[in-house]
């Protein structure tokens, strides 16, 4: 006799399942407690492993940069001294030194102004020649007849006083009866005509002095105009020859052509002309500069001498020293912001650089020594400073004050008594305090540290840039 078994029912299988369920819930609840509760003390902390990092001591650099565009430290634009026809000129480009031709004007005028002036130079100088000769010949008639005066004058004087001793014998002869009335007469009368002669001399040799003394005047004043003739010629002349080499444009200082404005020619004016023009520009490419802008809450700790270093965006592979010269004393403002223009000058020597480019100038405001990097969650606050935990001897971390003097990338750079080598606690792993060897670090974010209190007042690192 067969039997058959009947189907079980959907109730039935409902309740299988819900027993199904049921069990594995118990079993869930019962590893969650095991894991949580009853599975051995230390073996999260032995999953989770410290971080920490070697301190490489090396310098610090401050630094604040601007940007700005390259320009020559010497530029001019030359004018020819005199006005004419351009017959040379250089080109755009051309490398010359100091003293070399850079353009020439037709010369035939000013060199015949030069001949002329020349010519009458010569006039002068034969004129004021004559005259001397003139004076000479002349001084020399007046000195002779005052000589012969002066002679004459001197023999009325002996007569005279020959006359007066012969007078004065007859007047004695006269007394002893021994001399006649007539002799005492004639020897009075020829005494005084003695005397008459000499005043007559006399007379004659100062006149001729006086008239030697306008003569001289007169000769001295002639020879002065015949002198400043020939001086005047002189003038004449040197602003002649002036001229001539006018036409002649020279290079000031060493440098290359970058400019030419003027044709072969064209007339050209000088540059005293309200109608000049430039006939071309050279720049000294040697040493360039750069104008950088500087925020006004940096300018302080920039001063003139100052270490640089300038890169262009058009060669991204130079990075070339520099040297601050000049800070402007007060601030532009460029878009409603207050900045102040350093200039940085650049050594071009090697014509790497052109004028136009532009860049930027990172100037090193400051260097620290002995200083070393960090990640920000390696410095740790308490009670307003900033420590970080160095690792001692026996395995345990002692907290070691430190100062932020920057930045570098996302880490902080720090100084202070952390010697070469050392090892540094980045991150305990989740350890407790008592378990590391550190110390709470008073409810402050982890890695948090004061910037004011620890790298000095008015520190902001976003708004530096450092290398090391």
């Amino acid at each position: 006799m067969a039997v058959s078994a009947n189907p079980p029912s959907p109730r039935r299988r409902r309740r299988v399942w819900v027993v199904v369920v049921v069990v594995l819930a118990l079993l869930a609840a019962a590893a969650a407690v095991y894991w949580f509760a009853l599975r051995p003390r230390g073996t999260q902390a032995a999953t989770a492993e410290a971080t920490t990092l070697t301190v490489a001591l090396s310098s610090y650099q401050a630094t604040v940069s601007g940007p700005g565009t390259l320009q020559p430290i010497h530029a001019v634009s030359l004018t020819p001294d005199v006005s004419g026809r351009l017959t040379d000129i250089v080109s755009v480009g051309d490398r010359v030194g100091k003293g070399e031709t850079l353009a020439r004007l037709d010369p035939t005028s000013y060199q015949r102004a030069v001949d002329n002036a020349s010519l009458a130079l010569q006039k002068a100088e034969a004129g004021l020649a004559a005259l001397q000769a003139s004076q000479a010949k002349s001084g020399a008639g007046l000195e002779s007849q005052i000589a012969s005066l002066r002679s004459a004058a001197d023999a009325a004087q002996r007569a005279l006083e020959s006359q007066q001793r012969d007078t004065q014998l007859t007047q004695t002869l006269y007394d002893m009866g021994s001399a006649s009335t007539a002799e005492l007469r004639a020897a009075n009368d020829a005494l005084v005509s003695a005397q008459e002669a000499v005043a007559k001399a006399q007379n004659d040799l100062s006149t001729q002095i006086g008239a030697q003394k306008l003569q001289d005047d007169a000769d001295t004043q002639d020879l002065r105009t015949a002198q400043l003739a020939v001086e005047q010629a002189k003038l004449t002349l040197t602003n002649a020859q002036q001229d001539l080499a006018g036409t002649t444009v020279v290079a000031p200082f060493d440098g290359v052509v970058s400019a030419v404005t003027s044709d072969v020619g064209e007339m050209a004016s000088s540059g005293g002309s309200s109608a000049a023009t430039a006939l071309l520009t050279m720049v000294d490419d040697s040493r360039l500069a750069i104008d950088v802008q500087i925020d006004e809450s940096d300018i302080a700790d920039v001063h003139v001498g100052q270490d640089a270093t300038v890169t262009v965006d058009a060669r991204p592979d130079l990075s070339l020293p520099a040297k601050v010269t000049q800070i402007a004393p007060t601030a532009t403002l460029v878009s409603n912001i207050p900045v102040f223009y350093v200039t940085v000058e650049i050594d071009n020597s090697d014509g790497a650089l052109r004028g136009g480019m532009t860049g930027n100038a990172e100037i090193v405001t400051r260097t620290v020594q002995d200083t070393f990097a960090v990640p920000s969650q390696a410095v740790v606050s308490r009670n307003g400073t900033s420590l970080v935990r160095v690792q001692q001897p026996d395995g345990s971390y002692r907290p070691v004050p430190v100062t932020a003097v920057g930045s570098r990338g996302l880490d902080t750079v720090l100084t202070g008594n952390v010697p070469d080598g050392a090892v540094i606690l980045v991150s305990d792993g989740g350890r407790t305090a008592n378990q590391t060897g550190t110390f709470p670090n008073n409810g402050s974010r982890p890695g948090g540290f004061p910037l004011g209190g620890g790298g000095g007042p008015g520190f902001r690192p976003p708004r530096r840039r450092g290398s090391g």
